[in-house]
């Protein structure tokens, strides 16, 4: 299990660098705010194009091998990305980032039901929200350590360079010296996976394909509310089923708008923060580890305060108090939204794995086709921080924080609307 946990905390750094990744990128390839936002779309794209073929991976080979490929993916794709980001490279970058989310694809998808099948089936939530901490540990340490890689140095840097060079701060020189930094720290993560995938013996643990035969005996699968569970049904027919079912339809683009908003804020908090908040990059760093401490703490509390609130109407308040907040970012555009970013991570927590759970509930008995769309949803992360750059090339960098205030709103219409059938 300590296996898993591991994978957990891993893919959370390669998540989580991506925020910081982004203003250097953005610098050092003299990019736009619309041109930097691509990083979140080539990797969720990558998200959405390896999901499907992931779970069929898993289902022929079985979960070992899966990781295995996965941790090989996501190595070569951060060594792709230290390479040819230190050389200026953009797109070649951004093709490191979409293998690196193939790794990740099929890291995710077979260690988050590995979690529920290592061990005792009466603790496998216990096991998996210790998962779960894991992921925010990773998160946080990744902005912490990563910021101080990237940021720490950067003004003395520029001061010692100008000084000694007599260049510019948008010389090509500094440009050049300033992409090098990329790097070290991706060539270390990418050191660590192919180590861990090479050294590190993993569980072996196959999955058995439900027989055909045996589909008569799942409850009432013929009834005409449960369509997405009729046999003869190939995947292709499955998934149109699933998204005629209104509410889980409704679910799977509340996840996607969920996603895009929360890495929309992530990606662009360090230049929020740097524009608005008057502080330097290593101190919008440090913000954006706080920041991901509060979404661990968050989680936390929120899965405690569902023994007495039902995570639908939780959901609700979480929602209403997230686009308030942001609201006011937007608005704002000064220090005081700066500070707000950092509480706003705290309402953000519990709200994918809570859609993701009252997606699944609307279904009677959800095929595991269901959990695979809904991790395919996760692809506004690919579309909704271009939307947040666009706007930020056209209007200022503030008024872009109205998209994610646009998503919570849609979360909170989505916690008001459901009903889970089996409540």
């Amino acid at each position: 299990m300590r296996y898993i946990y591991a994978l957990f905390f891993m893919w959370a750094i390669a998540h989580n660098l991506n925020p910081l990744l982004i203003p250097v990128l953005k610098e050092v390839c003299v990019l736009s705010d619309f041109q930097s936002a691509l990083v979140d779309s080539a990797f969720y794209i990558g998200y959405f194009a390896f999901a499907l073929p992931a779970g069929a991976f898993i289902k022929a080979k079985g979960y070992k091998n899966a990781i295995a490929l996965g941790l090989f993916f996501f190595g070569v794709g951060a060594a792709i990305v230290g390479l040819f980001g230190s050389q200026q490279n953009y797109p070649m970058a951004l093709l490191g980032l979409f293998v690196m989310a193939a790794g990740l694809t099929f890291l995710e998808t077979a260690a988050n039901p590995l979690v529920t099948l290592l061990g005792d089936p009466n603790t496998a939530t216990t096991r998996l929200n210790l998962a779960q901490s894991f992921n925010g540990l990773g998160a946080t340490l990744a902005a912490f350590f990563g910021g101080i890689a990237l940021f720490a140095d950067r003004e003395t840097e520029l001061v010692h360079f100008i000084e000694t060079t007599g260049k510019t701060a948008s010389s090509a020189e500094w440009l050049e010296f300033r992409a090098q930094g990329l790097f070290m720290p991706y060539f270390i993560v990418a050191a660590i996976t192919i180590a861990f995938a090479k050294f590190i013996r993993r569980p072996n643990i196959q999955i058995e394909p439900i027989a055909t035969d045996t589909l008569s005996d799942i409850p009432n699968f013929v009834n005409p509310s449960e369509p997405y569970l009729q046999p003869g049904l190939t995947p292709w027919q499955q998934i149109q089923t699933l998204l005629k079912t209104k509410n889980f339809k409704l679910g799977l683009l509340t996840q996607c708008c969920y996603v895009g908003a929360q890495i929309g804020v992530g990606s662009f908090f360090i230049r929020y923060a740097t524009t608005y908040g008057h502080v330097n990059s290593s101190v919008a760093a440090t913000g954006l580890s706080l920041g991901l401490l509060m979404f661990m703490i968050g989680r936390f509390t929120g899965t405690f305060l569902m023994r007495w609130i039902a995570p639908a109407k939780l959901l609700f308040l979480t929602a209403i108090a997230a686009a308030m907040i942001g609201f006011t970012i937007a608005l704002t555009g000064n220090v005081t939204g700066f500070w707000l970013l950092i509480p706003l991570h705290f309402f953000m927590s519990i709200m994918f794995p809570t859609i993701f759970s009252l997606s699944l509930s609307t279904l009677n008995n959800a095929p595991p086709m269901a959990s695979s769309l809904l991790i395919m949803s996760i692809v506004g992360g690919a579309f909704f921080p271009l939307a947040m750059g666009a706007i930020s090339d056209a209007l200022g960098l503030q008024y872009a924080y109205f998209v994610p205030v646009f998503c919570f709103v849609m979360v909170a219409y989505f916690a008001n609307r459901i009903t889970p059938k089996n409540t």
